[in-house]
């Protein structure tokens, strides 16, 4: 239950480091309906928005604020403590602080930590929304519905449960533009990126007897094409989804020498595992970690690491 009483007033909703669909719905759907409710509710994440999502209401409203003082803080889609970035310390020294998530890998890092199995956050925050009977619209139902469409690969992955669908009916309820929201952010592609993919798809790598397919992406190639390290997201798809392949894996460079591990396996092969030795996590299927050094022992790393989750 959402245990938010008359004595508070002001409240600051996290998402994670490196925002997705999911982290951004959570929030976004959580505050904008808090603050119909008549809460005074600010947004932070430690990181860019990607421009994916910048349709979503309230999207202007992150980070818009300095950090004060506030009667609550609730974080929304972050597995441990070290996901909120920054704002680790300022969280763990709060008196009363809610963690919202849907990761089995959670810490329990909060006062209250609500964790439920559910193919999104916004899953639960819709219920919790409910169940507090706070108000839902089509804005709401939009930013909630943005994360379960994201987090279920457009309802594809087999984290999809009957729940999602569920879920996903009532909020398409409110009027949504389904349509309109699954070409924007799962389909609908620039032109630069289009020619990025096209490289990463031309320099692609096999190992393990061509079960594992890796993409890597420089920060020159980003340069290249005229592209932020956000805007890569949906290319390890062209790695997973190649036959045979078993584990994709997409490393884009964030900063010199460091790397954004993007990790994708087809249902018999547990890929949180490999995430999870560097630090990383995520789900048995998708998972993530940041890896530093030359660029050829990180992929000598990841693919060990992933080569010990395939079956013999």
């Amino acid at each position: 239950m959402l245990n938010i009483n008359a004595k508070v007033q002001r409240i600051a909703v996290f998402s994670h480091i490196r925002p997705d669909g999911d982290t951004l719905g959570s929030m976004l759907g959580l505050a904008n309906s808090l603050i119909s409710a008549g809460k005074t509710v600010e947004m932070f994440c430690d990181g860019e928005i990607p421009d994916t999502f910048c349709i979503l209401a309230g999207c202007e409203l992150i980070n818009a604020t300095e950090f004060t003082a506030y009667d609550m803080l609730i974080s929304v889609d972050c597995a441990d403590i070290f996901r909120l970035g920054r704002y680790r310390d300022v969280f763990l020294a709060h008196k009363k602080t809610l963690n919202i998530d849907h990761h089995i890998t959670n810490t329990r890092f909060a006062v209250e930590n609500c964790i439920r199995a559910a193919a999104s956050t916004c899953e639960i925050v819709y219920a919790l929304i409910k169940d507090a009977g706070l108000p839902v619209d089509k804005r709401i139902a939009e930013c909630l519905y943005s994360g379960i469409l994201t987090d279920t690969g457009n309802f594809a992955q087999n984290n999809t449960t009957k729940e999602s669908h569920i879920a996903a009916a009532e909020l398409i309820g409110y009027g949504l533009d389904i349509e309109f929201l699954s070409d924007t952010m799962l389909s609908l592609t620039s032109k630069e990126k289009l020619k990025l993919i096209a490289y990463g798809i031309s320099s692609m790598r096999f190992y393990s007897a061509e079960r594992i397919c890796l993409i890597l992406i420089r920060q020159a190639d980003l340069d290249r094409y005229g592209l932020k390290n956000t805007e890569t997201d949906g290319i390890i798809r062209y790695a997973i989804n190649c036959k045979g392949v078993l584990v994709g894996i997409c490393l884009t460079e964030s900063a010199p020498d460091v790397f954004k591990v993007s990790l994708r396996s087809k249902r018999t092969v547990n890929i949180a595992n490999a995430a999870a030795a560097f630090g990383g996590g995520g789900h048995k299927q998708a998972a993530g970690c940041v890896l530093s050094g030359p660029a050829e022992e990180v992929i000598e790393r990841i693919v060990r690491a992933s080569e010990l989750e395939i079956p013999l």
